[in-house]
């Protein structure tokens, strides 16, 4: 009787970790692509909110100038303004994810890398614009 007892505890066990594991994995795989999508999200909020306002500083022509709060995501791993894009790269679960906005005009600057608040000041020079945190 004792014997049958331990049986049938060790079936349900197992059941229960045969239907408890999968489900875990699935679970974490469902919370990896969230947390790679938001930061993706975040950096395109970023990305796009500078090189729109790089073009209306631009637009606007010399001396014109603004400062923008910009917050910069998690896990970026480089931050480059290059001719007339601004391009972060992202470090996600499948690999490093290019997110950038190409502007009208030449860019001329630095952005940190580091995760954070920071007041961005774009101000417009006769054939480019200069990007540089406050």
């Amino acid at each position: 009787m004792k014997g049958q007892v331990a049986t049938e505890y060790l079936i349900i066990v197992s059941v229960a970790f045969a239907i408890l594991i999968p489900l875990t994995f699935y679970v974490n795989e469902l919370l990896m692509g969230y947390r790679d999508n938001s930061k993706v999200s975040r950096a395109w909020t970023a990305v796009k909110k500078l090189g729109e306002s790089t073009d209306w500083v631009y637009s606007q022509g010399p001396p014109a100038k603004i400062t923008l709060q910009v917050y910069i995501p998690d896990d970026v791993d480089e931050i480059t303004l290059n001719d007339k894009t601004f391009i972060f790269k992202i470090k996600t679960s499948s690999g490093i994810s290019d997110v950038f906005y190409t502007t009208v005009t030449d860019l001329d600057g630095y952005l940190p890398k580091k995760s954070g608040y920071y007041q961005v000041s774009l101000t417009a020079f006769s054939n480019y614009v200069n990007v540089s945190v406050v």
